[in-house]
C-alpha cells in the first residue's frame, strides 16, 4: 500500500518524522545567529532603558533601569575583597610632562627609550636596591 500525502504530513507523538528519530541530525539544536535566516537577530538579552529624541539626545526612563538590592548582613560576612583595602595607591611622577600620563611627549620619549634599550629598562628608570615590590 502506497502512503498518501496526508499520512506523510500527520503529526507524531514526539513531533518528529520517523526518519528524524533515527538520525542524530534530528535533534533540535539551539537557535543561534548562524542557524537563522538573514534577518534573524538574537540580541544580547539587554533591554533599552529609554529612547532617543529627534535632537540626538537620549532620555532615560527610570522605571526601566535595573536596581539591585544589597543582601542583608553583607557587612558582617566573612568574605573579603580580592584586593586589600589598605593597599597604598601607586603614585607615578611625570616630571616635565604637562598632561602627566596623557602627554604625547611621554609616549614619544618612551618609544625612543624602547628603540635604544629594547625591552630592557633604561638606566634612569631601572629599579634600585631600595625598591621593594608590593604584593
Amino acid at each position: 500500500m502506497r502512503p498518501t500525502t496526508v499520512n506523510c504530513l500527520r503529526f507524531f507523538k514526539d513531533r518528529l518524522i520517523p526518519e528524524m528519530r533515527k538520525s542524530p541530525q534530528g535533534r533540535r539544536n539551539r537557535l543561534t545567529t548562524k542557524n537563522g535566516n538573514k534577518d534573524f537577530y538574537k540580541g544580547t538579552g539587554s533591554a533599552n532603558m529609554g529612547w532617543h529624541t529627534k535632537h540626538g539626545k537620549y532620555i532615560i526612563d527610570y522605571h526601566k533601569v535595573r536596581t539591585y538590592v544589597v543582601p542583608e548582613g553583607l557587612a558582617t560576612t566573612k568574605l573579603g575583597p580580592y584586593v586589600s583595602n589598605v593597599l597604598p595607591a601607586v603614585l607615578n611622577e611625570f616630571k616635565g610632562y604637562k598632561y602627566g600620563a596623557y602627554d604625547g611627549k611621554l609616549y614619544i620619549d618612551k618609544y625612543k627609550e624602547y628603540l635604544i634599550y629594547g625591552a630592557d629598562e633604561s638606566p634612569e628608570s631601572r629599579r634600585n636596591e631600595s625598591w621593594v615590590e608590593r604584593g
